[in-house]
Formats: C-alpha cells, sequence, structure tokens
C-alpha cells in the first residue's frame, strides 16, 4: 500500500477531539476482530491493483463511515447526558427575563412558572455638587479618605497638583477609583451640552438593600485648609438608595439583593426590565446539541457521496457504496423531511435549521434518531459494516470464491489488511 496517500490524506484533515464515542470497551474490541476473522474466511480471492484513487477513496470511505456512525451513535445516547435528554431553559420575554441552566442534574429543575417583575434591584448613586469645569478653587495637597463597601474598608490617598482644574480632579480622581477595583464605578458628567459645569458620579456594583441600607460610605481622613476632597466634591451625597427587587413568581411575592439569581442550584434567572405581564420560563430539549449531531451526519453522506464522484471519474469505478446508502434512506425520506432534511438534486443531504428545531420541540427528531429508531438501526448496522471492509467498494477482480463444504482458511484477499486502516485520532 501506498502509504503516501495515507499521510497526504492525515494531513488534509484536522484532528478532532476525541469523544465517547470514539472509544471502546476491550469486549468490543474482540467483537470487531472476530467479525474481520469472518469476512477474511469468507472472502473470494481477488486480484487487486491498488491505484492511488482506490488507496485515496477507500481512506474516504472508511472516515464518512465512521463520522456518520459516530453520528448516530451520538444522537441514540439515551443516557442520562445524551444529546436528547439535555435542556435548555426558555423565555417567552427575554427582554424582561432571561434563563439558563447552568448544571446537568436536570431532575433539580423546578416546574414550569410565570414571573413578574414589578422593579428591578438597583444600585447605589452618590452625586456630588456641581462647579465651574474650569475652576481652580482646590487647594493643592494630599488627601486622604477612607472608603467602605459594604464590610470591607479602603484606604486611598490622592494628590492635587498646584491649579488643577476642577474637571482634571474630577478625571483623575475617577480614574484612581476605577483602577482599585473594588466594585464602584467613578465618573464625571456634565450638567449640559455647554461642559461649563460637571459634578463627579460614583455608583456601586452591588445592587440591593433589605432595609435601604448604604453599600458603600466615603469619609475624609485628612483636610487641606479648608475641607477634606470628599466634603469638596460631596462624594458622599446620596442621590439614589440602593432597591432590591420585587417580583412574583406564580403569584407568590418574591425579593432578591440581585437582579441575577438562583433557583434549586441550576437555573439561573437574570430580570432585565419590568414586565406588565407574567413571562413563561420553559424547558425544551437542546436544539443546538442534537443539530450539531444530524448535521455532522449529512457533512460525512456528502463527503462520502463526494468521495464517490471523485473515484467513479478518475478510475471509471461504479457508484456502488452511493446506490446502497441511497436504497436504506429512500422509504424514509417523507420522515426525514419532517424533521428538516432533504435531498437535492444532485443527491446531497441538507437540513433546514427552523425546520428541524420544530422538529426537535415536537419530538420528531427524537423518533427519527433515538436508540429505538428503525432508521438508526439499519444506518448502524452499514456503516459498521462500510468500516470493516471499505474495500468492498472498490473495483477487483474475481479469481475464485472460497469452498464452503471445508474449514474456512486464509485466502489470498485478506480483509482485515484494509479494514485496519486506521486515523491519527482513532484506536
Amino acid at each position: 500500500m501506498n502509504t503516501g496517500i495515507y499521510n497526504n490524506l492525515l494531513s488534509t484533515y484536522s484532528p478532532k477531539p476525541l469523544t465517547k464515542y470514539d472509544t471502546h470497551k476491550a469486549s468490543e474490541l474482540r467483537s470487531i476482530v472476530a467479525k474481520i476473522a469472518r469476512i477474511t474466511s469468507a472472502s473470494p480471492i481477488y486480484l487487486l491493483n491498488l491505484t492511488d484513487a482506490k488507496q485515496t477513496y477507500a481512506l474516504g470511505v472508511k472516515e464518512s463511515a465512521m463520522l456518520i456512525h459516530n453520528g448516530f451513535e451520538e444522537l441514540s445516547d439515551d443516557s442520562s447526558d445524551g444529546v436528547f435528554a439535555r435542556r435548555k431553559a426558555y423565555s417567552s420575554a427575554k427582554g424582561s427575563v432571561d434563563s439558563e441552566i447552568t448544571g446537568d442534574n436536570y431532575s433539580k429543575l423546578p416546574e414550569e412558572f410565570d414571573i413578574k417583575v414589578n422593579h428591578l434591584a438597583t444600585s447605589q448613586v452618590n452625586k456630588g455638587y456641581t462647579f465651574s469645569s474650569k475652576g481652580t478653587s482646590l487647594d493643592a495637597g494630599t488627601y486622604k479618605f477612607r472608603v467602605s463597601v459594604s464590610d470591607d474598608i479602603y484606604d486611598f490617598q490622592y494628590n492635587v497638583k498646584n491649579n488643577s482644574t476642577n474637571i482634571e480632579v474630577m478625571s483623575g480622581l475617577s480614574s484612581f477609583i476605577n483602577k482599585a477595583n473594588i466594585g464602584l464605578k467613578a465618573s464625571y458628567e456634565f450638567e449640559d451640552e455647554s461642559g461649563k459645569k460637571a459634578y463627579m458620579k460614583i455608583e456601586s456594583e452591588l445592587t440591593g438593600s433589605a432595609a435601604g441600607e448604604r453599600i458603600f460610605t466615603l469619609d475624609d481622613q485628612s483636610k487641606g485648609k479648608n475641607k477634606g476632597i470628599v466634603e469638596y466634591l460631596g462624594l458622599d451625597e446620596m442621590s439614589l438608595a440602593p432597591t432590591s427587587s420585587e417580583f412574583y413568581i406564580d403569584g407568590e411575592e418574591r425579593h432578591t439583593l440581585s437582579n441575577d439569581f438562583t433557583i434549586s442550584k441550576v437555573l439561573q434567572i437574570s430580570l432585565k426590565n419590568v414586565s406588565s405581564d407574567p413571562v413563561h420560563i420553559s424547558y425544551m430539549p437542546d436544539a443546538e446539541g442534537i443539530l450539531g449531531g444530524v448535521q455532522k451526519i449529512a457533512d460525512a453522506y456528502n463527503y462520502m457521496f463526494e468521495s464517490t464522484e471523485v473515484y467513479r471519474k478518475a478510475s471509471k469505478g461504479n457508484l456502488k457504496l452511493v446506490a446502497e446508502m441511497r436504497n436504506i434512506i429512500e422509504p424514509y425520506i417523507p420522515d426525514l423531511e419532517s424533521c428538516g432534511i432533504s435531498f437535492d438534486d444532485a443527491g446531497k443531504m441538507q437540513v433546514d435549521e427552523a425546520l428541524a428545531i420544530q422538529a426537535v420541540n415536537d419530538g420528531d427528531m427524537q423518533k427519527m434518531f433515538g436508540a429505538d429508531s428503525e432508521f438508526t438501526k439499519i444506518m448502524m448496522k452499514k456503516t459498521d459494516e462500510v468500516k470493516l471492509n471499505p474495500m468492498d467498494y472498490v473495483d477487483k477482480v474475481t479469481v475464485s470464491y472460497p469452498n464452503y463444504t471445508k474449514s474456512a482458511q486464509g485466502y489470498s484477499y485478506i480483509t482485515s489488511l484494509y479494514s485496519g486502516m486506521l486515523f491519527n485520532y482513532y484506536c
């Protein structure tokens, strides 16, 4: 065999991450060896002119069969972490309430519910005094002040240079506080578009307060000739007090300090806006994961189709594999089309995402590709056969057939030499 073809083909594919469908138990490997032995013992004697086109095609056939088989295995996995067992949370009004499942223990999910938001949790906002932007009334020197955020205390020391304007002081102090990363966002804002007057604003990242208590405070620890920097700028003047959220779950009033909270440790709820009508939170199958498996099958099938066409043109080979696959699929075409899977004029498989998602939500996709599906069983059996003996689909000359009246013996064409063709990410 020309190993250059093999190496060239390997470099063409991007290595894919191993999944549990790429690994096998020892008993499964023994079963594969036994199958290869049975095929070998019943194989006719062939004369095989192993051209580059045949080698490339055989490797491509094996690759596509493996990918199709893995796609069906993924979709037919009925374990607790299979794609059809996974769930996603859906909100009827994402602009008001968003939801996300954060764990994989779906048994802990609460029953579907309605949530109505009366008001959101808000942060504390301190708005300072308004000053002339170009004024220079603050004395030069070093100013010390203390900031308390919840139960944490931070001491700051800020230097004011000679002739610093008010806007320069506000800008520098805002940047100084923000760089400390203590859960406060400081900034300065102009009173109007003229930019002649400005004030400093400090807002907490935390929200909510059970009884209107402050989230943060600022206190001068040293003063200039007249005032400290906190007192001078009015930084401890609270303009908006923090409030907790208020919402109703199935009519029962609830409050939280934050607009993001978790229910039963698996469902993340994010309050986005006040809702005039109840927002329904429901659960549906994880369409994204399911469509990923379906698309994997479609891509591999199309690659098998294209490889066969290339081989046919290069060596005047036959379309045996494609014909066999079409014969298997044909009775199931109406059911596949109801799942958004169709075939174009050239025979390639296509997936309509909108129809496929609808089929996922309606349960039709699981019926088509689940563990109990006859279509799945037939396709997995066929791709297993192709994986074990890809050389069955290249042209060869039959010399003689085995003598079935005698016990099985080895023959000059031994399928195990070719069905053992491996890729760098398969065992």
